[in-house]
Parts: C-alpha cells; structure tokens; sequence
C-alpha cells in the first residue's frame, strides 16, 4: 500500500527479512493463514498473550470484572541505595507493590523504574523495581510485584510518586502503568490508579511526563463511580470498505438506520426499549474469500444476531456475545471476525461491554471542574478498550475454525457513564489510523460548533480514511509496526472503516 520501511538497526538481517514478511502480512488484508510463517520465522510465540482472562483498563469510574492475567512470579525486592540503613530507627514492615501495565500496543517497557510511598507521617526511600536479570520487565498485560520495606511511622498512604527512566534510543519507550496495587502486612488493599503514559505513547498520540504522582482511589470516588444516574442516548455510525475493493470490486458501503456494512466490517445500534440502548462493530478476515469463504458473512451475522439478542431482552455484554455465536453455530456461518459489543441501561447509566479482538470503544468526558477555564470544555479519554491480539495484527477471533477464540476469552467491563460522555466505537480502521488525542480534538471541536451525532461520524471517517491513504503520517498502526519488527514505518493503513458515535445525555 504504498507505506515507507526502513531499516534501523545492522547485524539483523534474518529477523529483518522476516520483519518484512510479517509486515506485509500485516498490512495486507488479514489472513489466518499467511501470519503464520512469519510469526514462527520471528519466534513470536514466546511472546503471545495467550487465549483467556487479560488485564483490563481500571479507569477511576471502571469496575472491571476480568481478571488480570500475572506474569512472572511474586516477591522481587525492589532495591535501593538506602534500603539497608533505616534512618529513622524506626520500625519496618514489608508491604507488597503489585504494578500492573495496560494492555495496549507498545504498554510495556523494557526500562528500570522508580517508586516512592509518601504517607501522612513522611515517606519511603526511593526503591528501584524492574531493573535485574531476575524480575526482568514490564511486559503488556502483566502484574508484576516486588516487596519493599515501610517504616511505620509515615501511616496512612497518600500518594505514589513512580518514575519511568529515559531511553530515548529505544523505539517504543514509554509505559502505559495502569495502576498499582499496595497490600499491606494485614492483606488490606489500597488501589493507585494511573491509567496514563509516562514517556511517548506507542499508540493514542500521547506524551506524558516521565513522572507521575498518584494518589489513591478515595470511597467518595467510589461511590461517585458507582451512583447510578438516568441518561438518555443519541447514535449513528458509518462504515465504508477498503479503497481497493471499491476499485477492483465495486465494493460499496451499506449504511441504514441502525445497521450498515463495508467490506468485512459490520455494525449495528439500537434502542429497543426506554432503558436500552445497544451498539456493536465486527470486522471479518477479508483472507477467507482465498478459500471460497465470505470473509464479510461472519461480521453481518453476528452484528444482525447480537442486535436480535438485544431486542430480546438480553443486557450482559457477554451473554448478548454468547447468543450471537450460538445463533452463528447453529446456521453454519463460516469465517471469523473481531467483535465489540456494548449495552446501557439508561435508568441507570451501566454501560456493560464485551470485546474480542482490535476492535474496540472509547468514553471521552468534558472536565466542568478544570482549574484552567480553557481546558473545561476539552474531551479527555476516559475508557478505552484493551488491543486482544496473538501477536501485532493478529488479533483474537470469533470463527468456525479450530484456532477461534471462545466467547469467555472476551474481556468485559463494567461501570457507568454520564451525562455530556461521547462514546466512539470503531473497527481497527479507525483505531490504527487515528489516535485517542485526534478523536478527542474531532470530538471538542465539533461540539464546539453544533455539529449533529451524524456529523461526527462522518467527521471522524473521513480523518481515518485521510490517514489511512497518508504515505508518510505517524499513526498508531506505524508506530506499532515499528516497535514490533525493529524497523521505521510510517504512513496510515488502508482498510475498511467503520464508526459509531454515541452522545450521552
């Protein structure tokens, strides 16, 4: 497609070739079966996230339900200079850290980093965790624990002071940390969320500081998280089909209130009743017509399936998910396909979701509250969905083949959202073409001006197809690309393009 490669680093020239490979395979339309190879060639397989529970984003509104998947074993003793002089004579007990990175592309890091508790009475030294032979890295997806000492004396904790070091030589350096974890002698827990880069984000357009101060999730946030709140819902969507199969194909987008293809893409909306409302995208493995297959037939069925689950009176994400591959089973489709499900209660504002795969969701929020009367009206991410992939561009699959994903592999969340809250859902043809903080300026500015539900969408579809047909934009594709095959890409990928937006209120 047109995209720019270029080689990095010397002395590699066995994993360069297979780099290669592997990149067309990626940027090429998938296949189930042309990954393969080049994933065996570059030894990935030590590095998949295998099929079942992964690690989530904990958002400050967020009650997860799946569980975080733990790499590595317990109990490394986070070194420091000062950690064998206790200063203050007093006494010590051992609390243990459990650091947990997010699970996007490019979330972990191979760099050493800094923690330091700070209490009502004083604070710890400054520990270094992450930088041994033995406890390694942190790795996408991972908890990693390490225990320290705390001298008594500085009481109740009120925040976590973590620095991430500087390795600007390194492509893909910085860390999304999605919260730590503190479990004192007594097994009491105390969550620190962050859910934020520290360094240059890999994905999302983000740059954050390489220092962060977190403070503790507190029982009034808790509770505001959690206090049910009456809403009501506006929605749209768009999906339009890869460039080349217009082409060559003919291909054209089918887009009808509440339901709409492009391609292999598929996506569904609907309100069904005065406290539902419901939305899904599916995006299919384009490589299945290489066998005879329509590659398109599995997202369009589990879209118009799920819808029907909903219309039925299902509300759990997962469940709504369980009854559309069960209906898709029963009728013999074939193929496979990513899928994203979410449903809201609008008595109450509980968002349910259930994704698979690089599809995925987005919640953005206006902060009212913000010192800085400018920043007020600025969309900020509030939720994003993890990346479920084997490897990059591999992503994990609904299908009929024996090498398909299980419904229970599906990550889930849970929480509510609020009143002035957008929710963007897209196919990866959104999300690898256009970053968290695009979508986030697409969203304040076209608030800003009035622009209708319908508009946005087509707003942000024509951003991911300009980006998509870029030769030489940085994308959040390209920077996972380079990461992972240890050579520079730029430039967007093209691909089907599927968006829907929902206007809480």
């Amino acid at each position: 497609h047109g995209a720019t490669i270029g080689v990095t680093s010397a002395g590699m020239a066995l994993r360069r070739v297979a780099g290669r490979v592997a990149l067309l395979a990626q940027t090429c339309p998938r296949s189930p079966f042309l990954l393969e190879p080049a994933q065996q060639l570059l030894q990935y397989q030590s590095q998949q996230l295998q099929p079942g529970p992964t690690c989530g984003p904990v958002h400050q509104f967020s009650a997860p339900t799946a569980q975080a998947q733990v790499v590595g074993s317990y109990g490394f003793a986070a070194t420091s200079k000062s950690a064998k002089h206790n200063v203050s004579g007093d006494a010590l007990e051992a609390c243990t850290l459990k650091v947990a990175t997010g699970n996007l592309r490019g979330a972990g890091t191979q760099s050493r980093a800094w923690v330091q508790l700070v209490g009502e009475g004083g604070s710890t030294e400054r520990y270094t965790i992450g930088d041994d032979e033995e406890s390694g890295t942190f790795d996408r997806a991972s908890v990693r624990a390490f225990t320290i000492p705390v001298p008594k004396h500085i009481g109740q904790l009120r925040q976590i002071v973590v620095e991430k070091g500087r390795d600007h030589e390194r492509a893909g350096e910085g860390w999304y940390l999605q919260h730590i974890e503190v479990v004192d002698p007594r097994g009491e827990k105390t969550i620190f969320p962050c859910n934020a880069w520290l360094g240059e984000s890999d994905c999302g357009g983000f740059t954050g500081p390489y220092s962060r101060q977190l403070a503790p999730m507190t029982a009034a946030q808790v509770a505001a998280r959690d206090a049910p709140m009456p809403v009501s819902v506006r929605a749209s969507g768009m999906s339009i089909p890869h460039p080349e199969k217009v082409r060559k194909q003919g291909a054209k987008g089918h887009n009808t209130r509440g339901f709409g293809s492009g391609g292999e893409d598929a996506y569904f909306y609907c309100q069904p009743s005065e406290t539902t409302f419901a939305m899904g995208v599916a995006d299919g493995v384009y490589m299945w017509r290489s066998v005879g297959i329509d590659s398109g037939a599995m997202s369009r069925a589990l879209m118009q399936h799920a819808r029907a689950a909903v219309e039925g009176g299902q509300m759990g994400a997962r469940e709504v998910l369980g009854a559309a591959v069960g209906a898709i089973k029963e009728s013999g489709v074939l193929g496979s396909s990513t899928v994203c499900l979410l449903t809201v209660d609008t008595g109450t504002g509980l968002l349910r979701a259930a994704n698979l795969g690089d599809s995925g969701f987005l919640v953005y929020g206006r902060q009212p509250n913000h010192p800085a009367a400018t920043d007020r009206n600025k969309y900020t991410l509030k939720y994003r969905t993890s990346q479920l992939e084997h490897s990059f561009g591999c992503p994990y699959q609904i299908g009929h083949h024996a090498q398909g994903n299980k419904v229970e592999d599906a990550d889930v969340a849970q929480f509510h959202v609020r009143v002035g809250d957008i929710i963007v859902m897209g196919s990866d043809g959104l999300l690898d073409n256009v970053s968290d903080l695009d979508i986030a300026h697409e969203l304040t500015q076209g608030v800003a001006q009035g622009v209708s539900v319908p508009q946005l969408v087509q707003r942000l579809v024509r951003h991911a197809f300009e980006a998509s047909m870029d030769k030489h934009r940085m994308t959040p594709y390209s920077k996972g690309a380079t990461e992972a095959f240890d050579m520079v890409y730029s430039g967007g990928k093209p691909d089907d393009i599927t968006v829907l937006v929902a206007q809480v209120r």
